[in-house]
């Protein structure tokens, strides 16, 4: 409805009426530029079984009704200006609104500065997924309410170049609940400021993903090493990160028990020169280098690739830079895939070839001359016997499940969703 300006009580139904909707559950408002008002009665019983709200592309809407308690609530590119507004809608039902909350989304509301009031102010006894991302103004959250909120399992918040940028170089802490199993901080501002105080209670997460942040210097290794649990690792674009010497190895502390992580995506391999990521490379089975930014790995990379004894699967992604495969790939004797997709400056395959053990290749988007290397050599794979398919891989005998393919779907997205059965302890 692109020229509604008012949702009034017209809308709802007949004004003599004390509800609307009386067995809604599901609401979604789409596409309504024009949108400005959402007006109500007072005293009136707005959709009382309610549970899923969702407002996409309404810029102009900066206030809502009362509405009864929810589970789920996604706000995509609407114009409130704080979430106080937003507060005393929701509210309206009273607190039982706050408890009912499980599910959380604000994303590209451009006018929003501040979080810590109204919605986020209040108890969540069960809200267990929050999701921030695209508010390009936000400046502040709700750092002391974070650690109230213990059923929450994903909190995310990305794009948010302005967060916490008023603390300047203040190191800021923010304890989040122990209940968290998964984390995403990009482009977040002051993120180096901010990693280190909300890491360290995190005994549950198992997975961890810090991108998209030039200025963060480094890894907080003491807050780091209370992740036990972690199983799935994704640093990028951390460019002051892989720069900084000094973050090389205290070879006095070798003896530092590392993480277990099975999972590790990173778009530069200079990052395993990083302590933490350093002492966790022998235990990664799958392992995932995107967009690196060089021609070649240094020698030292190299060398530590060999330290990825357990690697099962390895995949180079959009390295438009990249000009050659590591030399050191030979000696990867655990590994079982190799995927090379949009790496088109690759024109051969190491010296030394591939290692043994492989048992399958995914390429696409790859130089002529190393696309009919690698077809030569799956050639090769198959007639010796050597060859498994991606269902036999994601097995633990090798009798594949009775999976179905569909000719729409690419391959690529069937090779990702093995790596969950790779990196699993109870398939290998």
């Amino acid at each position: 409805m692109p020229a509604v300006k008012t949702v009034g009580d017209g809308f709802f139904g007949s004004r003599d009426q004390d509800k609307c909707f009386p067995s809604l559950e599901e609401l979604t408002f789409r596409d309504m530029p024009e949108w400005e008002e959402w007006s109500w009665a007072d005293g009136r019983q707005l959709f009382p079984c309610l549970r899923e709200l969702e407002i996409v592309r309404c810029p102009r809407l900066k206030r809502m009704p009362p509405l009864p308690p929810l589970e789920t609530l996604r706000l995509d590119e609407v114009g409130l200006t704080e979430v106080a507004g937003l507060g005393e809608g929701i509210l309206g039902g009273g607190s039982r609104t706050t408890a009912s909350l499980s599910s959380l989304e604000i994303s590209r509301c451009p006018n929003l500065r501040n979080l810590e009031e109204g919605l986020l102010s209040h108890s969540f006894p069960n809200i267990g997924d929050i999701t921030i991302w695209g508010c390009a103004e936000l400046v502040w959250l709700p750092v002391k309410e974070f650690k109230e909120l213990t059923s929450l399992k994903k909190l995310t918040i990305r794009s948010c170049p302005k967060l916490l940028s008023m603390t300047g170089d203040v190191d800021i802490d923010i304890p989040l609940p122990p209940s968290i199993e998964e984390l995403v901080l990009s482009g977040c501002g002051n993120l180096g400021k901010l990693l280190p105080g909300c890491l360290h209670n995190l005994t549950s997460l198992t997975r961890l993903e810090i991108g998209d942040c030039p200025s963060i210097e480094t890894l907080p290794e003491t807050s780091l090493l209370h992740l036990k649990r972690l199983e799935y690792l994704k640093i990028w674009k951390c460019g002051e990160l892989r720069s900084k010497d000094e973050l090389l190895l205290n070879e006095g502390n070798e003896q530092v028990e590392g993480l277990s992580v099975t999972e590790l995506c990173i778009d530069d391999a200079a990052l395993f020169k990083l302590p933490p990521l350093r002492r966790t490379l022998p235990s990664v089975r799958a392992l995932t280098i995107s967009n690196f930014p060089r021609a070649t790995m240094s020698d030292e990379e190299e060398q530590l690739l060999r330290s990825l004894t357990a690697l099962r699967s390895l995949e180079f992604s959009d390295c438009k830079n990249l000009q050659s495969l590591p030399r050191e790939l030979h000696a990867l004797s655990s590994l079982w895939l190799l995927t090379i997709i949009g790496c088109p400056a690759i024109q051969s395959l190491p010296e030394k070839g591939l290692p043994m053990s492989l048992k399958n290749l995914y390429f696409e988007g790859c130089h002529p001359r190393l696309t009919e290397q690698l077809q030569k050599h799956l050639a090769e794979m198959k007639s010796s016997g050597r060859f498994f398919s991606l269902i036999q891989l994601a097995t633990h005998e090798g009798t594949p499940h009775p999976i179905v393919f569909s000719a729409s779907i690419p391959l690529v997205f069937v090779v990702f969703g093995c790596f969950s059965f790779l990196v699993s302890d109870t398939t290998l």
